[in-house]
């Protein structure tokens, strides 16, 4: 097990390691991949006790006054003598040490305060601090008003250091690192004075990182990144920084439904740089046979209503003698639906079912019933199989696949990588709807002690005209700022779409999509809604009964 004093110093910087008059290690103990460990460290205007507990990943912090270092090393001891008498985890857990320990310093330290932190041996971590009465009284202002690194770095003399001035830092953190790079080829070569403390966490853990700084307000970071699964969670809290000013000054030249997804009560908490308006993509070849036409303009004709999508597929079926399925899967169609609603789930705080969903269960029953899709299970590698030819579909018959449909990255990243043997025989249009899959929205917290730099920082990422031009030419992402678009829209043709020019059609999708259909509850509902639509689809239910189902879950889980 890693030192505790190491992880002491990254927690406080240069401040322990730099100015500490003494650290003496009490003890530490391995218990095979866990262990615990007990430090004291003394400074000149406070005393330290650091006890760390590796199994519950949790950093306890006894901070006491000078003239109370006596009982802070009474209580070091006796946490000696109390982890000494075992020899096994067992006995360490079922004795309650640590659960002893961290009470004794909760009871001399009766002032407390909880920061969260990440460490290459603990992961996220949770820091505990315990500050005495005597030294929270005599340094009251700061405890009060700075995070405790600050804290320690002005009570020893390097508050006034560059890592720690606030008017030239920003904490940023994120769940993926392309907003790293922007920040560190674009922003920072264009802003040399900011320094960006940048922190990156999975997708998956992310919000149990963030949530508890943000709620408390400690150790919370200035700018943070929000996935578009997590994204409105957040926009829909109480606990982002509006950013009004910064939308008043760019709204005329960005795509409206991104802001309209980072909006809320009026007020706008959180912009995205990118867009990912959704697309039907379909193969040339399959549509050449059946409907003699790849154009993308007379596809679109086949397909331009979810009416007339089933009523296309069933000519598809008919002209290949039921060999060619407009998709692959029915859950592939659930998002064409969804932008096509004119109304979102929840309106005046009960739950809507737009007619759209409705037919969106008759597609479904009808897909199943007639045959219409492969019925692979969307990801599944049947459903995959179906980009590179034929496929046997649930029945075992053979099949051909006509379309999927994705945004911009399900182009890049899903068929060039799966369906390489099919390059050049794909087209795009927009399908029955608008609607959109994915993106990422910068927001700053109310905690930022810099949210006027927060807010440049944001507004450069999300609107720079000269940004945005240059980031859309080397990456491919389709950009939300419109005068970026006009730019660079007609400088692409994409082979794998038989050099059809896919980024100028991106733009042009996108106006059309509702961002206001877009709330915090949606992933549930929609949840419970595909198994109303699966129960139904499969004979199951009856159409009444799964839908009575589908609002009595609602109701019992979100309570609307």
């Amino acid at each position: 097990m890693r030192k505790l004093c190491l992880i002491l110093c990254m927690l406080f910087g240069l401040s322990l390691c730099a100015t500490a008059q003494s650290t003496t290690e009490i003890f530490t103990i391995d218990f095979g991949s866990d262990g615990t460990a007990f430090y004291l460290i003394e400074f000149d205007e406070v005393g330290v006790a650091a006890f760390l507990d590796t199994k519950d990943s949790d950093v306890n912090i006894l901070i006491c006054d000078p003239a109370e270092i006596k009982q802070i090393k009474k209580i070091a001891y006796e946490s000696k003598l109390l982890v000494k008498s075992v020899t096994t985890l067992e006995q360490y857990e079922s004795q309650k040490i640590p659960q002893t320990i961290v009470k004794k310093f909760q009871d001399f330290g009766s002032v407390t305060k909880e920061e969260y932190g990440e460490f290459d041996d603990l992961g996220f971590a949770r820091i505990r601090y315990f500050i005495t009465q005597k030294t929270y009284a005599k340094h009251k202002d700061k405890f009060d008003n700075l995070s405790m690194i600050d804290t320690f770095n002005q009570l020893n003399g390097l508050g006034g250091s560059k890592d720690t001035d606030s008017s030239s830092k920003l904490v940023v953190w994120s769940f993926t690192d392309e907003i790293e790079g922007m920040i560190k080829n674009y922003y920072q070569p264009a802003h040399p004075d900011m320094l960006i403390e940048y922190s990156m966490t999975p997708t998956d853990q992310f919000p149990s990182k963030l949530d508890p700084p943000l709620a408390s307000g400690y150790n919370c970071p200035d700018v943070v990144s929000l996935e578009d699964a997590f994204a409105r969670r957040y926009i829909e809290s109480d606990l982002l920084l509006p950013l009004d000013d910064v939308y008043a000054e760019i709204k005329n030249k960005m795509v409206n439904y991104p802001m309209q997804i980072g909006s809320y009560n009026g007020h706008v908490y959180a912009m995205s740089w990118q867009i990912c308006p959704g697309a039907m993509f379909y193969r040339r070849s399959l549509a050449k046979k059946y409907l003699g036409t790849d154009d993308p303009k007379m596809v679109q004709k086949y397909f331009n209503s979810p009416e007339k999508l089933i009523e296309t597929a069933r000519l598809l079926k008919s002209k290949s003698s039921g060999k060619c399925r407009v998709v692959s899967s029915n859950s592939d169609l659930f998002r064409v639906y969804l932008g096509a609603r004119k109304k979102p789930w929840i309106v005046d705080d009960s739950l809507v079912i737009d007619p759209v969903m409705e037919d969106y269960m008759s597609a479904c029953k009808i897909m199943n019933e007639e045959k219409l899709s492969g019925g692979a299970g969307q990801w599944s590698e049947a459903w995959f199989a179906g980009m590179n030819g034929e496929v046997n579909d649930a029945d075992g018959k053979k099949c051909e696949i006509f379309s999927y449909f994705f945004p911009g990255w399900g182009l890049h990243y899903v068929l060039k990588t799966n369906a390489v043997s099919t390059s050049g025989d794909w087209a795009m249009c927009r399908g029955p709807s608008s609607w959109y899959w994915g993106s990422t929205w910068l927001a700053a917290t109310k905690w930022t002690k810099n949210p006027e730099k927060a807010k440049e920082l944001i507004k450069y990422l999300v609107s720079d005209d000269k940004f945005a031009t240059e980031y859309a030419k080397e990456t491919g992402d389709v950009v939300g700022n419109t005068r970026a678009q006009d730019s660079v829209k007609n400088l692409f043709s994409e082979p794998y779409l038989g050099g059809q020019n896919h980024y100028k059609e991106f733009c042009e999708y996108a106006k059309g999509v509702d961002g206001t259909l877009i709330q915090s509850s949606d992933m549930q509902i929609e949840s419970l809604f595909n198994e109303a639509v699966e129960a139904y689809a499969n004979g199951e239910k009856y159409k009444r009964q799964a839908i009575r189902d589908f609002m009595d879950q609602v109701s019992i889980t979100l309570g609307y």
